[in-house]
């Protein structure tokens, strides 16, 4: 899931799962900042106690009232049993020393569906928030998420979000149907430049791209040879039509442009790309006493994709193995996509150690 998100504060927000933080040897979801001002990074709070992936977050558009500043941020992370867990850090009220608390808002797939049954969630596409409304009725922003099983269905939830009446109606998640199946990881969501939400969603002959119309979910392209999940990003904030997925293809990271979308969306192949990634970023190293990070170990956001702009490049961050000893060693490093020179650079550490796979 997509870890990354740009603020309204002119912050660079994550949530990573670690391992041993605070000399806890147990699984934590921690929030980290990074300033505008300084480019430091720094801890935050604890999320989620028991998790058992990556988190997704994002800052809400929809605010409670004309006098809240800055929008609520929403995380989802999937904990025991298969339940994805949505928390939420309400930004209008400081509950201690000026910080806000996270809570535990809903969990989404908590009730069977009445075609499907009980949904046992095993991965997850990042976060999205949309503008496209759940019904005629409706016509704000909906939270959008597409969750991967065991079995390879990826299905699409949707949360209107209301603030009218009782807060609790923007916690009102429902399966709106299944995108595919045989998926072999999740999702990713996103909204093309004509305002359609769009999945990328690795198959077994590669990454295919589907297109939410009309309320129903069809199949348009592909990414060829991808054999993992993808990310996207936009390298020219002058030019919104252009997207490129990083898509992992076994041990390597590709850099694919989307299709030319003018005309008609029904669009085929996304071609490969001449960007070159540097090598820390392209292969993915481990050594025998490093777990395997099997998802995709980069979280890109970059200004022009439906994201509040205080950068002008893309920035990510980017699980590093390290080390060659026997202790499974990693370190988080915050690289940036510059515009200007349409290059990679390392821009900061998040974290300069890290003992297990981070997520």
């Amino acid at each position: 899931m997509n870890r990354l998100c740009q603020t309204s504060y002119g912050n660079l927000e994550a949530v990573i799962n670690l391992s041993g933080y605070n000399e806890n040897n147990e699984r934590r979801l921690v929030h980290f900042v990074r300033e505008r001002v300084t480019g430091k990074w720094h801890k935050g709070d604890i999320i989620s106690t028991k998790p058992s992936s990556g988190g997704s977050i994002i800052q809400n558009t929809t605010k409670s009232s004309t006098a809240q500043d800055h929008g609520n941020f929403e995380v989802l992370v999937l904990e025991e049993d298969g339940l994805m867990k949505h928390y939420t850090r309400d930004n209008t009220i400081p509950v201690h020393n000026g910080q806000y608390a996270w809570r535990l808002s809903t969990a989404v797939n908590k009730d069977p569906d009445p075609h499907y049954g009980n949904v046992v969630v095993c991965d997850a596409a990042p976060l999205h928030l949309s503008k496209i409304p759940v019904n005629d009725s409706f016509d704000g922003d909906t939270l959008e998420a597409a969750f991967l099983t065991s079995s390879g269905d990826v299905f699409h939830y949707r949360c209107p979000q209301l603030w009218h009446g009782s807060e609790d109606m923007c916690y009102r998640w429902e399966l709106a149907g299944r995108i595919t199946k045989g998926a072999t990881g999740p999702a990713c969501l996103y909204t093309d430049l004509k305002g359609t939400l769009a999945a990328l969603i690795p198959l077994d002959a590669g990454i295919s791209q589907f297109y939410f119309v009309g309320g129903a979910w069809t199949r348009t392209g592909n990414i060829p040879n991808a054999s993992g999940p993808a990310c996207i990003y936009n390298p020219d904030p002058a030019d919104n039509s252009i997207v490129y997925a990083l898509a992992r293809c076994n041990d390597e990271l590709s850099v694919n442009r989307s299709p030319n979308m003018e005309g008609n969306w029904l669009s085929t192949e996304w071609p490969a790309c001449k960007v070159q990634l540097p090598s820390p970023l392209k292969r993915l190293f481990w050594t025998a006493h490093q777990g395997e990070q099997r998802g995709n170990p980069v979280a890109i956001v970059s200004q022009s994709l439906n994201v509040l702009g205080h950068s002008p490049n893309a920035e990510a961050i980017v699980f590093h193995p390290c080390g060659t000893g026997w202790q499974d060693r990693w370190m988080v490093l915050h690289w940036s996509f510059v515009t200007a020179t349409q290059e990679w650079i390392v821009s900061g550490v998040v974290l300069n150690e890290v003992r297990g796979v981070p997520m």
